[in-house]
């Protein structure tokens, strides 16, 4: 063997190594997620960091949403594969136009955490929900859930929305909204719920959760596209497992667990919150540990749309609701109990 045989020959051993890693490196499946920047987002933010979706052979591509309420044409149109945000009647009108869009889980559900919160100036002035007639109530995005939660309060004191003015402010102008006193009132999550009040703008005037029945109250969902997800079944069977092993670190750290302030931490770099300390004191919201969305809350809100004038007529809710991936991945990961087992916070169980 000459030379240059042998160099070559040695050239090729080499690199039988190189082509075994390659080979053995797997190929992860892209998929894409819309999420909402609220406190719900430590549950996908922590199965990305922790590996959860990596595990399953899955890249999962995060893009924030501005509001829930328009994501269903992307979802539809498989620009998104993954929807999560709040239920809206953008969904159910897209259910009942015939596209693809489905809910598989529960994402937030009783207690929400989510407050009524009167603007600071008022406090003395609008001493009931009755009192609130002929004032303006600030909602995140038209048709939304919040619309549903501020009727759901308002009815308590016999106001209906036709009483009252409804202006839509953004989460991220809800500040400037009390400040400028554009708006009396807010349905308001986590961390604004807590932040607003503290700046001394707004008062906690209505928990929210003490309100809106049939409990658990589904606040936020997680929609699907089912073509992708018939033409891709294992890889959606695997989204949805490593999301609900996420949703239950989430939940340890819902209950105070050892990984509260590394769960914090993932939330409020998504842009949640002022900071790690402070989001330790907020009111998380809950979800379902098996990821359980209750249907009949799913029913009520479907059909309060309809009262409202915002959607035709219901739907069947096997058309709206779909629990088999949630069921799986229930099965899959087997029980669930709080390493904080003193924790006596009711939800996220």
């Amino acid at each position: 063997m000459g030379v240059w045989q042998k160099i070559a020959l040695g050239c090729a051993l080499a690199l039988v190594p190189l082509v075994a890693q390659a080979q053995d490196k797997p190929t992860l499946t892209k998929v894409k997620v819309g999420l909402t920047r609220t406190m719900i987002v430590g549950a996908t933010n922590t199965a990305i960091e922790k590996g959860y979706f990596k595990e399953a052979g899955l890249d999962v591509d995060v893009n924030y949403l501005d509001g829930s309420a328009s994501f269903v044409v992307l979802l539809a149109r498989n620009e998104l594969q993954i929807v999560e945000g709040g239920v809206s009647a953008s969904f159910f009108n897209g259910v009942k136009q015939g596209l693809p869009v489905r809910i598989a889980m529960d994402n937030v559900s009783t207690p929400i955490g989510h407050w009524m919160v009167l603007r600071a100036d008022l406090k003395d002035k609008i001493k009931t929900i009755a009192d609130f007639k002929g004032h303006v109530l600030g909602i995140n995005a038209p048709t939304s859930i919040s619309l549903y939660e501020a009727a759901k309060v308002l009815a308590t004191g016999g106001v209906s929305l036709k009483d009252v003015t409804v202006k839509t402010v953004g989460f991220p102008q809800m500040v400037a909204a009390f400040e400028t006193k554009a708006v009396d009132a807010f349905p308001m999550p986590s961390p604004w719920s807590t932040e607003i009040p503290a700046m001394g703008l707004g008062v906690q005037w209505v928990n929210i959760d003490d309100v809106v029945t049939p409990k658990p109250f589904v606040l936020s969902v997680v929609m699907y596209n089912t073509e992708w997800a018939a033409q891709n079944p294992k890889v959606a069977q695997g989204f949805f497992t490593a999301l609900l092993r996420g949703g239950r670190d989430y939940c340890d750290a819902y209950h105070g667990g050892p990984n509260r302030s590394e769960v914090a931490d993932r939330i409020v770099r998504s842009g949640v919150g002022r900071d790690v300390k402070a989001l330790e004191t907020y009111n998380w919201g809950a979800r379902s540990v098996d990821g359980k969305a209750n249907a009949a809350s799913l029913d009520d809100i479907q059909k309060w749309y309809v009262e409202q004038g915002a959607l035709p007529e219901a739907q069947p809710m096997d058309k709206v609701l779909d629990t088999a991936f949630a069921d799986t991945a229930a099965k899959t990961l087997g029980p669930f109990t709080p390493a904080n087992k003193d924790s006596k916070k009711p939800g996220c169980r």
